[in-house]
């Protein structure tokens, strides 16, 4: 008898960890509010030879949540407000891609694996501190890794990842 409980806690402490570890990068991002933005482009997307333009209003339409975190460029704890970057792609049609181009203002490049935002809440900010992103702030989007929450983003090969400037996303050939 004693036997059968032990087996029965056992197994219920092992369905609570592991449905806890499931729901863990939730708590990295909290759901925000906030007006709605402008009808300003935030970027375009390159794809098929064409260049089609995606608002703030179109991107913060999907959801903002807010996380906290270092910058490897900027010193303390930033607080930013954005859409998860896995619900952008989705929205764009390249959710199946296995990696995207995203392309700064200045041409700095950076391609984007899918494991980076499958394995974690990757953040496209549109907001820093409840503030719309603008070029003078490294906007209207900046693509932000959860490091305090994620740890496993905190190396070298994914730091160059944090682009902003935004101006356009494609998929990688």
């Amino acid at each position: 008898m004693l036997k059968g409980r032990f087996f029965a806690f056992r197994r219920s402490l092992i369905l609570l960890v592991v449905s806890a570890i499931g729901v863990l990068p939730a708590f990295a991002l909290e759901p925000a509010k906030y007006p709605e933005p402008p009808d300003t482009v935030a970027f375009k997307v390159e794809k098929n030879g064409e260049s089609i333009p995606v608002t703030l209003r179109q991107l913060e339409k999907l959801g903002l949540y807010s996380v906290s975190t270092p910058s490897p460029f900027e010193k303390g704890q930033l607080k930013f407000q954005g859409v998860l970057f896995r619900d952008v792609l989705k929205l764009i049609g390249m959710d199946g891609e296995g990696s995207v181009v995203l392309r700064a203002q200045d041409d700095y490049v950076q391609t984007i694996p899918k494991e980076d935002w499958t394995e974690g809440p990757l953040l496209l900010a549109t907001r820093q501190d409840g503030q719309l992103l603008t070029r003078r702030t490294q906007g209207p989007t900046r693509l932000i890794y959860p490091l305090d929450d994620h740890p496993a983003f905190d190396t070298p090969v994914h730091k160059p990842r944090w682009i902003w400037l935004i101006k356009t996303i494609a998929p990688a050939n």
